[in-house]
């Protein structure tokens, strides 16, 4: 072998060439490692952007989940606010459909119980908590109501926060043991048509709250996809999680010191007034989505391939063939960045739109097909003219000028018709790039069709009522208002017919609400074929309605007589047979007119007045018209004033009981009936008729009943003590017989005092026979069971049916004075008191006449066997304590 020299040149030029080939691909082998790095790089930089922007996107849609479903919970409280403000008054059964009609359980799972906390109004009121009436539902939710909901310190401060800002307010934590956190929402009720500006106001005029209790678990468990399944939510009740009261953690063991801070998000939310703080993290399963390694083996791979290729060069240089298979690797890596991506906004459940300025679609794309008015590649390159309804491309070309103007827009709605029904959908758009002259734009439309048909169900709810379909007080209000301030404008003149059924309450009673609202619903479609286009008829509750007739012609003369003219067609209408199961009914209405406008007048004021109207046509008769007169209101003033003094005189015990002696044939005395007497400071005597009148209207009869029954027992009780065996009378309205538990208050008032009860008499009149006859009978054996003794008063003048004489277990008819006043002279009146005591003494009944002021009076009546005799001839009424003192003096 031949060795050349170390001068030798072909040997210098043989080891220049191989350091030119080692420098190469040592070149060459450091190039393509910096590909390599940078390949790696990308893809850890890109792997953990992806990750990120789909943690974003999950906080993003957790949190507008969240928002979306509390303002569904505001809409219902809202909703329920609207339905107190337009209703005189809900009772159960109404609240009950009111809450059914929303399906609750079903639209909104979480809000576990809806409730109506009335108020008992004023300050004091308002000082002592809140009033324990409630209306809950649903009814199987009133027993787990109070040990959180009304009673904890932190029910009690969102009351008073709602009560003194007028705001929705959410809770603290409510301490239900044994079961999840649970929250209320909470909004304040005021009375309608008052000024509630400033807490003291709205102090004074608070009527109750409209809650809700919501299940946190059950709320956010029902937000997929809104919450991802692979996401971890806690919620604290604080502006921070340190000291922060734990709400909810969707994962068992959840501690903040525990969670990956890595990828976390901790987020305020102000909701009602208060603050909360949301921790999310991503569980074991959001990333499993990124474990794949491969990048890491291709990075090797690049490593080993670097070096390879350097040695190759250093042996061979054939640097194209190693360029095209590195430019073929990193191809590769990018698509598949693309497909991520792409993933990812497949991912998004809304409609992602970009658009030109023009309106035109460039790209659109959605997980879901059913959101697209038509299928996206036919809408690439058409215009929202060209391709939406006009309304709805009007909408969205107004959202892209407020995102041209402002950068972004949210809010705007429009609605498409599709698959037979109609579709609302929510935009978002935002100018694509930072500068204003940008042309393009992304848009985001979401369906929000759930929603806005809740809205529209509350707003029904809130101005219609739920039996009829009729407007109630709150769109009557609305429309009474521009009618009163259309016909001021015009110099026309309207008129306001307030409608009430006479006897509605007796069918309703005897034959059940099926029937009650058969006939309410004929009703208010009898009145809707009589009114006109531009006429309103509502209803206001109960069997009240009222027909608004804004066009009347003419002046005041004319306009009258054309509201007499339809207020008679009304009675005519209203006055035709009723058809309910099977059975005909006939039922009148009594109708009060109030023409407008006059001076000063409001709608409040015209609807008092054709109310005070009804109640006149009523007291003449029902059945008929009357108009408002201003001395109605003096009269209707007066009476609201008699009854609230008579309330205060039976609070204050003014009332006096005075005893009127009854005597037998012989002018012994066998007993007294017991009556009321009222002094007024400022009336002076107030006649019975008159106050009793108003006490059966204001219901304070019952509790005026019951003070002389339990007088009338203890002074049986110290008659039999004196070893007086005297009857006492007292008079029994039929609101105090129907009460549920009369049998057993009479029971307590003799068991109480220790009176005999056959010397107790309880006189009734004849109209409690007219309702529910069988069970008035029951009532009466009941009593009569006790001992005690029962009498019709003033027999004659009522439902005088001999059938009843001989059912019920009666001790004594009372002859009505307008009977006895005449007698002997009045021979028709003769013969009526004969026959009363001849059909009485037939069936073995007592006979007593009141109103006994002549000899002549009671020697006829004594002649023809009347058993006791009452009356000025024998005695004036008494003071009670008068009574009983005279009889210790006299010889009785």
């Amino acid at each position: 072998m031949h060795l050349p020299a170390p001068d030798d040149p072909a040997a210098s030029l043989s080891a220049s060439r191989g350091y030119a080939g080692l420098a190469a691909g040592a070149l060459l082998t450091a190039v393509l490692l910096a590909f390599v790095w940078l390949f790696w790089s990308a893809q850890e930089q890109a792997r953990s952007g992806r990750r990120q922007q789909l943690f974003d996107t999950a906080v993003h849609q957790s949190l507008a989940a969240l928002q979306d479903r509390f303002a569904a919970f505001e809409t219902v409280l809202r909703g329920v606010r609207g339905y107190h403000d337009g209703s005189q008054s809900i009772s159960p059964a109404e609240f009950q459909s009111y809450y059914e009609g929303l399906a609750l359980p079903a639209s909104l799972p979480g809000l576990e119980m809806l409730v109506l906390l009335p108020w008992a109004g004023g300050a004091a009121a308002a000082a002592a908590g809140p009033a324990t009436t409630l209306l809950v539902q649903p009814e199987d939710g009133q027993d787990g109501l109070a040990p959180g909901l009304l009673h904890s310190a932190a029910s009690r401060e969102a009351l008073e926060r709602s009560r003194d800002s007028g705001q929705l307010v959410l809770s603290g934590p409510l301490p239900v043991p044994g079961q999840p956190a649970r929250v209320m929402m909470a909004l304040a009720l005021y009375a309608p048509a008052q000024v509630a500006a400033t807490p003291v106001q709205r102090r004074e005029h608070l009527q109750g709250w409209a809650l809700a209790r919501l299940d946190l678990a059950r709320v956010v468990s029902d937000l997929q996809p809104g919450v991802p399944q692979d996401m971890a939510l806690a919620i604290h009740d604080g502006p921070a999680v340190a000291g922060g009261a734990p709400l909810y953690a969707s994962q068992p063991g959840y501690s903040p010191a525990r969670v990956n801070a890595d990828l976390e998000a901790v987020v305020a939310l102000d909701l009602g007034g208060r603050r909360w703080t949301l921790v999310l993290y991503p569980l074991p399963a959001f990333e499993q989505r990124f474990e794949g390694a491969g990048h890491h083996a291709i990075a090797l791979l690049g490593l080993a391939f670097s070096l390879l290729a350097g040695w190759f060069l250093a042996v061979q240089i054939d640097g194209r063939r190693r360029a095209m298979a590195l430019a073929h690797t990193m191809t590769r890596e990018l698509r598949q960045a693309r497909d991520a991506l792409e993933d990812t906004l497949n991912a998004v459940p809304d409609l992602l739109m970009e658009l030109d300025q023009d309106g035109r679609f460039l790209h659109l794309r959605s997980a879901r097909s059913d959101l697209a008015f038509m299928p996206p590649q036919a809408q690439i390159g058409h215009t929202l003219a060209e391709v939406l309804p006009a309304r709805a491309a009007t909408q969205f070309m107004a959202a892209l000028e407020d995102a041209r103007t402002a950068g972004y827009s949210e809010g705007r709605q429009y609605c498409l018709t599709m698959q037979g029904r109609e579709r609302w959908f929510e935009l978002s758009v935002a100018r694509k790039g930072a500068a204003s002259a940008s042309t393009h734009f992304i848009a985001l439309a979401r369906d929000v069709s759930r929603r806005h048909d809740a809205e529209a169900a509350m707003h029904r709810l809130a101005h219609y009522d739920t039996l009829t379909g009729l407007p109630n007080r709150r769109l009557l209000l609305e429309h009474m208002q521009g009618a009163l301030q259309a016909c001021r404008a015009r110099g026309t003149y309207g008129v306001l017919l307030y409608v009430d059924l006479d006897h509605f309450k007796q069918i309703n009673d005897a034959r059940g609400h099926g029937v009650g609202d058969s006939l309410l619903l004929q009703t208010g479609q009898r009145l809707l074929a009589l009114a006109g286009g531009q006429d309103t008829v509502a209803r206001l509750g109960g069997d009240e309605f009222v027909w608004l007739a804004p066009s009347l012609a003419g002046g005041p003369d004319q306009a009258r007589a054309q509201a007499q003219a339809l207020a008679r067609r009304l009675i005519q209408a209203l006055g035709q047979p009723y058809e309910a199961e099977g059975l005909r009914y006939s039922v009148n209405a009594s109708v009060g007119a109030a023409l407008f406008p006059t001076s000063g007048q409001s709608v409040v004021d015209l609807l008092r007045e054709a109310d005070t109207a009804m109640y006149r046509a009523k007291e003449q008769g029902r059945a008929q018209v009357c108009f408002f007169e201003p001395g109605m209101h003096d009269q209707a003033q007066e009476r609201l004033s008699l009854a609230q003094d008579l309330q205060s005189a039976v609070a204050g015990s003014a009332l006096q009981i005075y005893a009127q002696p009854q005597v037998d044939g012989t002018g012994q005395l066998v007993g007294a009936e017991l009556l009321l007497r009222w002094h007024d400071e400022r009336r002076g005597a107030v006649p019975p008729e008159r106050f009793i009148a108003a006490a059966e209207e204001s219901g304070l009869i019952s509790r005026m009943g019951s003070q002389v029954l339990h007088q009338a027992c203890a002074t049986l009780a110290l008659l039999a003590r004196r070893g007086r065996q005297l009857g006492v009378s007292v008079n029994v309205s039929p609101r105090q017989f129907r009460q549920a538990d009369f049998v057993q208050q009479v029971r307590a008032a003799l068991q109480g005092s220790g009176a005999p009860a056959q010397q107790l008499t309880l006189e009734v009149t004849e109209g409690l026979l007219l309702e529910n006859w069988q069970a008035t009978a029951e009532r009466m054996h009941e009593l009569v069971a006790l001992g005690v003794r029962l009498s019709i008063d003033d027999f004659g003048t009522g439902y005088s049916s001999l059938a009843y004489l001989k059912k019920l277990p009666l001790y004594e008819l009372k002859i009505d004075r307008s009977f006895v006043q005449d007698v002997p002279q009045d021979d028709n009146d003769a013969a009526i008191v004969r026959a009363i005591v001849a059909v009485a003494h037939h069936l073995r009944l007592h006979v007593v006449a009141e109103g006994v002021e002549t000899q002549a009076q009671a020697d006829f009546l004594r002649q023809h066997g009347c058993d006791a005799l009452q009356g000025y001839l024998y005695a004036r009424p008494l003071p009670l304590a008068q009574w009983l003192q005279s009889l210790e003096s006299g010889p009785g």
